[in-house]
């Protein structure tokens, strides 16, 4: 056995944290793709109101067609909290914010690691407290458990290696 230091625990936190970085990359954007439908509703359901009273007062010929635009706008209303693009963007806008809290916790932990400052023991605690948190989260906010597009994984991952290659390695390059 060598008195070298090993590597183990802090590679496997390290590889912990880019997971959770591109974890919480591909919630915000997949919260980001539910607001545009959400919005695109509330665009047709705000046209469909107002386009459909402005119609009635001009054309008093079709009351039952612009009262059923009417009714349908508003029984759209009602709804939008049943429809599941609406529903799981609640839930992904609020496990953005916690996947963010967790992530800023776990890459400043990160700093004390890095410096040598953490045994290795206390590194696996770490890391296994990080998953488990992760895993609250997750559960609390998609109890049915959320799954993903390849395109959406994909894109996160080339975010989250982007910001890892600009954070961590202009830092190193800088320093040398």
């Amino acid at each position: 056995m060598s008195n070298t230091p090993s590597r183990r625990q802090p590679d496997l936190y390290w590889k912990q944290l880019q997971q959770l970085k591109a974890s919480s990359v591909c919630i915000r954007l997949y919260r980001n793709q539910l607001a545009r439908r959400v919005r695109a509703v509330e665009i047709i359901k705000a046209v469909a109101s107002s386009g459909s009273i402005a119609g009635w007062v001009v054309f008093k010929e079709y009351p039952i067609l612009w009262s059923s635009i009417i009714v349908a706008a508003q029984l759209l209303d009602a709804l939008k909290n049943v429809f599941p693009f609406a529903r799981n963007h609640k839930s992904a806008s609020d496990l953005t914010v916690a996947m963010e809290l967790l992530w800023i916790d776990a890459e400043e932990e990160w700093e004390s690691i890095y410096s040598g400052e953490l045994p290795e023991d206390q590194i696996t605690k770490r890391r296994t407290q990080l998953r488990k948190i992760q895993l609250e989260a997750e559960r609390k906010y998609f109890p049915e458990g959320f799954e993903p597009s390849e395109k959406l994984v994909r894109l996160a991952t080339e975010e989250a290696s982007a910001y890892f290659a600009l954070t961590y390695t202009a830092t190193e390059d800088a320093s040398e």
